[in-house]
This record gives C-alpha cells, structure tokens and sequence, in this order.
C-alpha cells in the first residue's frame, strides 16, 4: 500500500542513483550463527512463578487482556527488568521514539546483566540510515537482525524505493509479525508495534490496538516460531547492512542519552507509573486477572528463497485457520480489523452465515481514521457488498469519547489528536478469541507473514467481545447502513434510537475525499 506513490519516480531515481553511485544491500543471507530459544524457563524466575501460577489450571495457559496501551508499555518493560536469560523481540516496526527508546534502554540494561537479547525487525519502515539501531545492536549481548533489508542506506530514499520496486516480487512480501518473550517463560502477542502512537502517549495520533500477555503451555511454541523466522535466510545480521558501523563514543553517547530519557518521567505515557513494579507484586497480582484456556499458537510459514524451502515447525497457518473456525460458528461472528478488504469468497461466506441464524460484526476504520487511504479505499469499493451480504458494519471515529477520556484537554489540543484503529481480533460463538496481527485484507492473507493466539475460552472471549462492543458503541464508532435508494449512511444509534444521521464520508475534508476519488481508479486491490 505504500508502494504506488514511489513507482512513477522509478526512472528519475534509476539515473539519480546510478550518477551517485549508490550501493544497495543485500536481502538475505546464509552469514550469521543459527541460534534457538531458551528452553530452561524453570531455572528462571519467572519460569518458576509462571509454572506455579499455571500448576493448578490443568493444561491450559493464562491471558491477560491489554486493551490499553499503557499497561502493554508497562509489561515489556516490568518483563525486561526482571529478565535472567533471554528475550526475543520479534516486530514490524520498531521507531525511534520515546517508545522505541525507553523499550531499547530497557533491553540495554538487561544485556548488561547478562541477558541475551535477540531482536527481529522488518526493514521496510525502519529509517533509511538505522543506525539507531546498529548502535543498540552493538552490545556483546545483542543480536539484532532486519527482515528482508533493502536499500541503499545513508538517508539515500530515493535509492532504497528503487530497489524495492526493481525487486518488488520479493521485497513486498513483509514480516508482520509481533511476539515478545522474555525468558520462555511469558509472551506478549497482539497487534502492537513498538511506537509512540501504540502505546498512548499524547500527540497528533494514537492508535487503539490489542495485545494478550500469555503464560503456560503455549509458550512451548513461542520461542520455536521466534527461530523459524531468525535462523531463515531472510533475516540479515544489523552489521552487514549498516556501514560505517557506529563507534565507541557514538554508542556511549547514545547510552547516556538513553538513560536519561528512561529514567524521565516524561518519556512515558501517563499512568505507566501509577502502579509499583515489584515485580512480586506484580506477579501476584497478575494471577488475579489471568483469564485460563487452550490455545494455539498461529503463525505463518518463512517464504521460500528460490525454490529452498525455509525451516519452520509445524505451526497453524493464521488466516486458513481463522476462515475454518468461523465456517463453523453458529451464533455470532466479530471481527476488528484496522484494514478491511474482504475476498469474494470471504463475503460469500457472510451471506452463507447469515442464512444460518449467524450474527456477523465487522469494526474497521472510517475514511476519518484510516492512516492508509488506499487501503480505506479498497474497502470502500465493497462496502455496500459487505452490507447486503448481511454484516453489521462500524466505522471508529477519529473523535472515539473511550480514547479522548485517555488524555487531557490541554494534550487534546496541544497536538490536535485524532485516533485510528489498529487492533487484529476477533470472536467466534464468544468461545473463541483471536488476538494478532492478522488484518482481514489481501495483504496479510497472501503477501505478509503473521501471527496471533487463538485461544479457546468463554471467559476471555467474552471480555474480548464487551471491548469490541465499547469500541463500536455510539460515541466511539458509527453503524453503516445500507438505505432503501442503494446509498450508504453512517448513524448514531443510543439506547435503541438513531440519534444522527450522515451521508457522506464523516468528519473528513473535501481534499481527502477527493484524494480517495482518484485512488479509486488503482485496478489493483491485491496489494493492499
């Protein structure tokens, strides 16, 4: 979705990088020592805990439910400071921001205890220079490697887009995965990247997203699908693709400046210490919350290299796993996802569930709040499919009264803040829930690798469910109907009544709306 607007200027980049003799790196590699996951959490303390912790819930693993971005922020970080062993980080995007670097600090200081830290990163919206990155990278203690680098670097844009659309066959194929794991012990999967505006900090935009905190069991299969991605040939050592590496006075540099922003009160979003960090005391009193059931681990398979198939474990595919479940649902289907473009099969399968008694919900993005127009527009195109095939649609409002409530007025208005949705989940029957990085478009089922927890349980599938209801409730999304004349229209509806109606796009410009006009004419949706 982000490749179209760079295709035109493929010929004037061609000549601009050939007069400048820029180099480019390479996407793959076979240069790096294969490694696997911890695999003695027991002689950990958290592995200690959380077996004590799961001992007595027969087999089934515990979830926490992350709704706010806050508490997300707070768990990666009470996790890496009570790290003995290991960490894998595993992430579409890691920015170098408040966020990205408090997480870094947090993951330096483990390393300096003697942790090992090894850190996955897919390189198409990383900076085009990342030396921030080679320079967290450069700890003995640090492995840090990009998926599917492509360039050339040194701030050289131009050059790097030239080299995904000469290779684009190969480069469009994305790792979207996110999985955290600290120890073998505990896992954080969902939908969140590691940025500013994942986590609720203030400023111009936030998303709403979705993570579970996972211990028990299914982390008998994290750390294997963490290896199946760092030891395939894809991922690429940070040193062979930054050049000059950073030296010793760069990277004391940036450890003092990381520490001071870590050890700032300002650099975290509020509430992230409204609670004490003990770690006891917060195992203690994450045992309450634990919501217990049986899961599954859902993960896609590396792409092949040439032919070579890539090692990987016999893990469940994630989105011909969830399509299979929800054939077989009886009562009610919802779905959120930040990017919304059905197959044709897929809308069939609404009609046909729908002729069974079968309530569909789909949550996804208004014009308003979606940050990838073109893929808003993609879901435009079918929108009035959507409806008469039977689902109930939501559209979130970039004014959403649960997000406003996060912040103050003056930080609304300081930064003019607007919120778009971000969260992969859904629930089936409300026995199942589904939380990941899975959007239910082309993109995340045929070009990007992803992943989730599919997890079988009444309790969290419930709570899955009333979040769902809240995010799509009056105030925070409208409904999308369909009238009797064939247009859409976009409502309001409390305590039973419909309390405004609209009949265009809500809350944008006529400039953005006419911007989606022209995008309309992209024949192509397989790519969004």
């Amino acid at each position: 979705m982000f490749l179209s607007r760079y295709l035109r200027l493929v010929p004037v980049i061609f000549f601009l990088c050939i007069a400048s003799g820029c180099s480019t790196v390479a996407s793959h590699t076979t240069d790096k020592t294969a490694s696997t996951a911890f695999n003695k959490p027991e002689t950990t303390y958290l592995g200690k805990t959380a077996a004590e912790i799961a001992a007595s819930h027969g087999g089934e693993s515990g979830f926490l439910l992350m709704d706010r971005g806050r508490d997300a922020l707070a768990w990666r970080a009470i996790l890496a400071d009570s790290a003995q062993k290991s960490i894998d980080a595993q992430y579409f995007l890691w920015k170098d921001d408040e966020a990205g670097k408090v997480m870094m600090q947090r993951l330096l200081s483990a390393a300096d205890r003697g942790v090992r830290v090894r850190v996955m990163i897919d390189d198409s919206m990383t900076e085009s220079d990342p030396e921030y990155l080679a320079m967290f990278g450069a700890h003995p203690n640090i492995e840090l490697r990009l998926y599917k680098p492509f360039g050339p670097k040194h701030k050289y844009l131009p050059g790097r887009w030239l080299k995904y659309a000469v290779d684009m066959k190969v480069l469009n194929h994305r790792m979207h995965n996110k999985l955290y794991i600290v120890d073998g012990s505990v896992a954080i999967v969902g939908g969140r990247n590691i940025g500013n505006e994942y986590f609720e900090y203030p400023g111009p935009f936030v998303n709403r997203s979705r993570d579970l905190l996972a211990l028990g069991p299914v982390l008998n299969t994290t750390g294997k699908a963490f290896d199946l991605y760092w030891n395939s040939d894809w991922t690429v050592p940070i040193e062979q693709v930054v050049t000059p590496l950073p030296g010793k006075e760069q990277i004391r540099a940036m450890r003092e400046s990381l520490n001071k922003i870590a050890a700032s009160p300002s650099s975290y979003p509020r509430g992230f210490h409204d609670e004490p960090k003990n770690i006891d005391a917060e195992m203690a009193e994450l045992e309450k919350k634990l919501l217990w059931g049986k899961a599954r681990l859902l993960v896609d398979a590396v792409p092949e290299l040439n032919g070579k198939p890539q090692t990987h474990a016999e893990l469940d595919r994630t989105g011909v796993t969830l399509r299979r479940l929800s054939d077989g649902m009886r009562k009610e289907i919802y779905i959120q996802s930040a990017y919304l473009i059905m197959s044709e099969s897929g809308i069939k399968a609404i009609t046909t569930a729908k002729n069974k008694g079968v309530k569909v919900k789909l949550a996804t993005n208004s014009m308003a709040t979606n940050n990838h127009l073109s893929a808003f527009v993609g879901y435009r195109k079918q929108r009035k499919k959507l409806l008469k095939a039977g689902a109930e649609l939501y559209e979130m409002r970039p004014d959403a009264k649960s997000e406003r409530a996060l912040f103050t007025e003056a930080e609304l208005k300081k930064y003019k803040t607007f919120f778009g949705l971000h969260a992969k989940t859904a629930v089936f029957d409300r026995k199942y829930a589904f939380v990941g990085s899975y959007n239910l478009d082309p993109r995340s089922a045929n070009l990007n690798t992803e992943m989730g927890l599919l997890v079988e349980s009444e309790p969290l599938a419930k709570a899955v469910a009333e979040s769902i209801e809240n995010d799509i409730a009056a105030g925070n999304s409208w409904q999308v109907i369909l009238k009797d004349d064939g247009s859409v229209e976009w409502i309001t509806v409390e305590n039973g009544e419909v309390t405004s109606e609209l009949e265009k796009e809500p809350m944008t410009s006529k400039g953005r709306r006419a911007e989606a006009d022209l995008l309309t004419i992209v024949p192509d949706d397989s790519q969004l």
